[in-house]
């Protein structure tokens, strides 16, 4: 049975004929850069891997690469047939849908959804922070788990969401809020894709499909993970490495299961330089006072116009990147410094109570003597206890609720989600990787009149690359040891 013009399809991207048990049901599928993973099995599911392509940016760089993983297990359904539309170079991969990236009009998120972003992101940032460097992407996991989330029904969805700060915003807003934050995250120097890796005869909804791929946009690859795990697994790193530009090369360290149905997958890049580079002139060893001890690293300095804001606990700046007019674009990145006698926990709880995008819209430009360490640093970790302990427990046992993914009861839970990120800073610009992987199986206050304000980051500080539309953070992180 095929689908003709007159089904009301969309009108954009290519379609696929889905068998489940007797009936058939169409796939729209959409096309973007950056990606999520999701692994569907009957018991097994392992980690993941990513690569990428190396994009050369003679100026110099921001670079910031947000890979979120989703591994699914389950078992029952089957009956999964797609019509081939492209050939992929992809090793062991005969089909391709490509997703293609609809332009959105760029307005300012509600308020529920940036503050929601912004303060999933920092608590995730507190939670895990321990005295150690850090880094973290809130857009690439939520990214990664909303669009799990589009496939759980009832306390396992509303777990979900309250946990990623999502609660009480409807599903028409949040879908409406990741199709922008996807069109945004394509313009400007940043490239944000999401795919999903079905088993060539394994049975989806179409509904869940749709969604994934208009909303989400998000490319459809086939893989035979019954037969040939260990191809399907290295196919996967392969697009992930491309994705990323080479800075994830290893999201799946071990083969996937045989069990694994599905893999949902996203993946954020930025690379840009400042509207402003710093003088290598002006980059000199300076003492910071780290977590670890006393260490001279190669500090930046300069006095310069940027937004500045104090809190009671901490110190602000903002420093823009170019954007693709060569202009100030809409990226910037934020320092915050805790004063000497604040805690981290006591800055970010701050930073929430005020709310981030406040803060940054209250702050007002200042003449600042800066002083910035360059830092580079990988940062890795299972945040499943932290989602379990954030009030999303259902998801991992017996009890959860993907139905929505399958179109009836099935036996998927998730067993883990791995987080892995990469983050350098220097003269030129910023370079940033982010890794998500979820795996699934079955069974400002006023300032004192001052001649000189100094922002002098020689302990360890927060940082946080955002979007100044209306300063949703895209990636954040703590600088302990540079």
């Amino acid at each position: 049975m095929l689908f003709s013009q007159s089904d009301n399809l969309p009108k954009s991207g290519y379609y696929a004929i889905v068998k489940h048990k007797v009936s058939m049901i169409r796939l729209f599928v959409v096309k973007k850069p950056g990606y999520a993973c999701i692994c569907v099995s009957n018991k097994d599911s392992s980690s993941e891997r990513s690569r990428s392509i190396m994009k050369i940016n003679a100026g110099k760089i921001l670079s910031l690469i947000l890979v979120s993983s989703i591994i699914f297990s389950l078992t029952g359904c089957d009956g999964f047939s797609i019509r081939s539309k492209k050939n992929t170079d992809i090793k062991g991969i005969d089909v391709a849908y490509e997703a293609k990236l609809t332009e959105q009009d760029i307005t300012p998120f509600s308020n529920e959804f940036t503050d929601g972003m912004n303060r999933y992101g920092f608590e995730v940032l507190g939670d895990l922070y321990s005295d150690e460097n850090i880094a973290v992407s809130p857009a690439s996991l939520e990214l990664a788990l909303l669009m799990t989330a589009q496939g759980a029904i009832g306390d396992t969805r509303e777990e979900m969401l309250e946990a990623l700060c999502m609660s009480g915003i409807s599903d028409e807003e949040i879908l409406k809020s990741t199709a922008q934050l996807m069109w945004r995250t394509n313009i400007n120097g940043m490239e944000n894709a999401n795919s999903l890796w079905p088993q060539k005869d394994f049975g989806f909804d179409q509904d869940y499909l749709d969604i994934c791929a208009d909303d989400f946009m998000a490319d459809i690859f086939t893989v035979d993970y019954k037969n040939d795990a260990g191809g399907a697994t290295d196919s996967i790193n392969q697009w992930v490495d491309e994705k990323t530009h080479g800075k994830i090369p290893e999201v799946l360290g071990e083969p996937l299961s045989a069990d694994t149905r599905l893999v949902l997958v996203n993946a954020l890049y930025y690379l840009g330089n400042w509207a402003e580079p710093f003088s290598e002139d002006a980059t000199y060893d300076q003492t910071f006072y780290g977590t670890s001890g006393q260490s001279e690293v190669p500090f930046m300095h300069e006095k310069r116009s940027v937004i500045y804001a104090e809190g009671s606990t901490y110190q602000l700046i903002s420093v823009p990147f170019a954007g693709d007019s060569g202009d100030e674009g809409p990226f910037a990145m934020a320092f915050i410094l805790p004063r000497p006698d604040a805690s981290m926990e006591d800055v970010i709880k701050e930073l929430n109570d005020d709310g981030f995008s406040a803060t940054i819209a209250d702050a007002g430009g200042e003449d600042v003597v800066i002083s910035l360490p360059k830092f580079e640093f990988e940062f890795g970790t299972s945040v499943a206890d932290l989602m379990e302990s954030r009030g999303m427990t259902q998801a991992f046992d017996g009890d959860a609720e993907f139905d929505g993914m399958t179109g009836g009861i099935n036996d998927l839970f998730i067993s883990d989600i791995i987080h892995k990120t990469y983050i350098k800073v220097d003269e030129e610009g910023a370079e940033a990787a982010a890794v998500t992987v979820v795996i699934m199986e079955t069974t400002a206050m006023p300032n004192e009149p001052k001649e000189e304000t100094v922002f002098c980051a020689d302990r360890p500080f927060i940082f946080a690359i955002y979007d100044t539309t209306d300063n949703t953070v895209l990636f954040t992180g703590i600088t302990a040891n540079p």
